[in-house]
């Protein structure tokens, strides 16, 4: 009990604080910081008692002090860093004795000390107000005196006095204090409402800022001034910041339609305003321009670029509003929202060169501008759908009217800029939220519509590990008879190589790749499969199990594609067994899926998972659109359910799978029939295709009834009857039994635009036995 009262570590602490140079301490600083957090128990226990315990907490503390209240900025460095370590450590202890630290650290801010020991001050600061929001008498007594007076030090740092010759503050410095103010509003909106308008001021540069600024904003200061700015409106009076949001909101859509006003003069825009927004007049014979004068919220803009880049933050702005929490229930004006979205998504950019220019484009306005127009569309049309994707997360189910027309756009988008890889990854998340929302229900032509979203996805994952094809050179043909012009040709592309330098890898953001796995698994579970083509869910399935995307394996699984006669044409569950042998969902799903419930038992093989395990017995590898399906990324590997070359022999091997019990399994997937028979793993009839030109199948057992001593198939009724304490009649389970039948065998492709291989998937029928038509 004595050790944990008094650990060694509060001797050695306070040993290395009166031994060391001050300015040796910040190498020991790790050592000091983990030997502080050592110390919880004797630094959350009253400091009233004389124990020995005790001295050395008050020792350690008076140390602490002297730190802070030094002449040197590498003191007060490691007195802050203790300050931190300390009350994070004892809790209320060390916050009710925290006011000489409070009063040193504002203190420290205002002194010529480096940025990087200011921003540790201001986040102990911040840390230190933040654990007292809890004792109100801690605020009462230390946070209501002080903290007008840390807000006003932030604001000398960030706007120095003329008379002292200080330079601007680091960006790293500004954001600190932007978080720390940000954090500090929520939990004294009335102490910081004095300040709320020299913060707006501060705020102006880095909220949207442009190249006219001639200076480079990090994106982490942006998003940190943003949410600064959002937050003021916490400040206003009493039963105001609901109007205060809402107000200050509309006055950025406001913003966006006169700066789009003088960014798309080039284009005849055929949007109409569903708010009763009137464009402005605007200035051909001068480059765009806009906000001198118009607007106090932001720095004036000169060119299309700028402007470009003014729409960008602005969006982003606004998306950054729906995402804030907010103290009390706010108005989003939603219809002005969509209709700033709908203005810019209504605008068609050429896709092609071949497509005229000029078409729908004001004559007024030279090329130059139409191109740096075109340049800065993409970028405007991928900050839409990052609006839309905030208004989903924000709004949920209650934006499901919105979400067929969001998905037009979004499409129509994609139509343009699916050559960019940012605009691929954004579409991807966008249409999978929307498909969590409605997919189950889109019409026919709407799930059509996603074939373009579809190949960008598959082609994504597919380069990403290394599966997709090199696009073959053009070959020169002749015109007119006439032989073509001479070109430089690579000559080593002549060269015969192997089949793996016919595939290339494309190198993809791990958020990229990410999207693309969630959206193809979502097109499996949240879309009609009947609406979907077959050729493009068979280039879905066969990138889901060449890229090893188990999700996506499992939802093709759970979601066939059926054809008319309500048949199933792919069965993967061996593949999947294959890749995630020991995957419990897996094993789950191999146990209790049958691919027979899918459908008539009559056009269907049950094919058991069991029987992806059989790689020692397997003697041919299968190819399947000219790779191995169920193989590591560099290798190839046999499967003994996939179709195969014919020996020249036909031989019977006892299969080493142990049998199943006879027991009738209860899950939804089995038919409920009484007439439907069980056959175990231990009758499986290996089967496999003629030498022939025609493919046709056949067995490797031709009298198969010879050599099995007797049957394993039994009857669902005759086991139900042995559950429920009935003897069953021999002649019944002695009598002949029939192996399986062949009955087709169909060929289904996994086809893409690249390839036109075709795959063969057996489909099998349980015949049932003469005794039981007699009966």
């Amino acid at each position: 009990m004595a050790l944990v009262t008094l650990p060694p570590e509060l001797r050695t602490i306070c040993r290395r604080l009166t031994s060391t140079e001050v300015e040796q301490l910040p190498s020991l600083l790790p050592i000091l910081l983990k030997e502080v957090g050592r110390c919880q128990e004797p630094l959350s226990q009253s400091s009233e008692t004389s124990s020995e315990a005790s001295v050395l907490i008050h020792k350690l503390k008076t140390h602490i002090t002297s730190l802070l209240n030094g002449r040197t900025s590498q003191g007060r460095f490691v007195g802050a860093a203790l300050v931190k370590a300390a009350v994070e450590t004892g809790g209320w202890e060390c916050l009710q004795t925290s006011g000489p630290w409070v009063n040193g650290l504002i203190s420290a801010i205002q002194k010529k000390d480096p940025a990087v020991a200011k921003e540790l001050f201001i986040v102990t600061l911040t840390k230190i107000f933040t654990l007292m929001h809890d004792f109100p008498t801690l605020v009462r007594e230390i946070v209501t005196p002080s903290l007008s007076g840390f807000v006003t030090a932030c604001l000398r740092v960030l706007k120095p006095p003329t008379s002292r010759k200080v330079g601007k503050a680091p960006y790293s410095l500004v954001e600190t204090i932007f978080e720390a103010i940000s954090t500090l509003i929520p939990l004294h909106p009335t102490t910081l409402r004095q300040f709320s308008g020299k913060f707006r001021t501060e705020l102006r540069p880095f909220l949207a800022p442009t190249v006219s600024d001639k200076v480079l904003i990090p994106a982490t200061l942006q998003a940190s001034s943003r949410r600064l700015a959002i937050r003021l409106h916490m400040t206003a009076a009493k039963g105001g910041d609901s109007t205060e949001w809402t107000k200050y909101l509309e006055g950025l859509v406001k913003v966006l339609h006169s700066t789009a006003d003088q960014v798309f003069r080039a284009v005849h825009e055929t949007w109409e305003s569903t708010i009763g927004y009137k464009p402005q007049k605007v200035n051909f014979d001068a480059e765009p321009q806009g906000s001198n004068g118009d607007s106090e919220q932001f720095p004036g803009w000169v060119g299309v670029q700028a402007g470009g880049e003014r729409i960008i933050g602005l969006l982003d702005f606004v998306a950054e509003y729906l995402r804030c929490h907010t103290r009390v229930a706010v108005t989003i004006p939603i219809t002005a929202i969509t209709d700033v979205l709908t203005r810019i998504s209504s605008i068609k950019p050429p896709i092609s060169s071949k497509e005229r220019t000029d078409l729908g484009m004001n004559s007024a306005i030279g090329r130059e501008e139409r191109d740096e127009l075109w340049a800065v569309f993409p970028d405007i049309q991928i900050a839409v759908m990052r609006m839309h994707l905030a208004l989903i997360q924000r709004m949920g189910k209650n934006y499901i009217p919105l979400a067929p027309e969001t998905l037009d756009q979004s499409l129509r988008i994609l139509q343009s800029t699916y050559r960019l890889p940012q605009a691929r990854t954004t579409t991807s998340v966008l249409v999978k939220e929307i498909l969590y929302l409605c997919g189950p229900t889109l019409p026919k032509l709407a799930v059509e519509s996603l074939s373009l979203l579809v190949k960008c996805c598959c082609r994504d994952l597919l380069g990403a590990v290394g599966y997709l094809p090199k696009p073959k050179p053009q070959s020169s043909t002749k015109q007119n008879g006439q032989k073509p012009k001479t070109i430089s040709q690579n000559a080593d592309a002549f060269l015969p190589g192997k089949s793996q330098d016919d595939m290339m890898s494309v190198s993809l953001s791990a958020e990229h790749v990410s999207a693309s796995e969630a959206l193809l698994t979502t097109l499996f579970s949240h879309l009609p499969q009947q609406f979907i083509p077959s050729t493009l869910r068979s280039q879905m399935v066969k990138t889901a199990i060449l890229c090893r995307n188990r999700d996506a394996q499992v939802a093709s699984i759970l979601h066939p594609a059926r054809d008319r006669s309500g048949r199933t044409t792919q069965v993967i569950l061996p593949y999947l067994t294959q890749q995630f042998p020991r995957d419990e969902s897996v094993e789950i799903l191999r146990f209790n899926f049958r691919p027979m419930a899918t459908g008539p038992s009559t056009e269907f093989m049950e094919i058991d998972g069991a029987m992806a395990m059989e790689d020692d017995e397997a003697e041919t590898e299968a190819k399947m659109n000219g790779f191995s399906f169920g193989q590591e990324p560099n290798g190839q590997f046999s499967s003994s359910f996939a179709a195969a070359a014919a020996p020249t022999t036909q031989s019977t091997a006892p299969s080493p799978i142990p049998t199943r019990s006879a027991e009738p399994m209860q899950t939804p997937f089995l038919a409920p029939s009484s007439e439907t028979k069980i056959q175990s793993e231990s009758e499986v009839t290996f089967v496999e295709p003629r030498s022939t030109s025609t493919s046709s199948l056949k067995r490797k057992n031709e009298d198969a009834t010879a050599e099995i001593s007797f049957s394993k198939r039994v009857e669902m009724d005759i086991t139900r009857a042995s559950v429920a304490g009935t003897a069953p009649d021999p002649s019944e389970t002695t009598g002949d039994t029939k192996t399986p039948t062949i009955m087709s065998a169909s060929r289904q492709g996994f086809e893409d635009d690249s390839s036109g291989d075709e795959s063969v998937h057996l489909n099998m029928d349980l015949d049932s036995d003469d005794e039981d038509d007699d009966e």
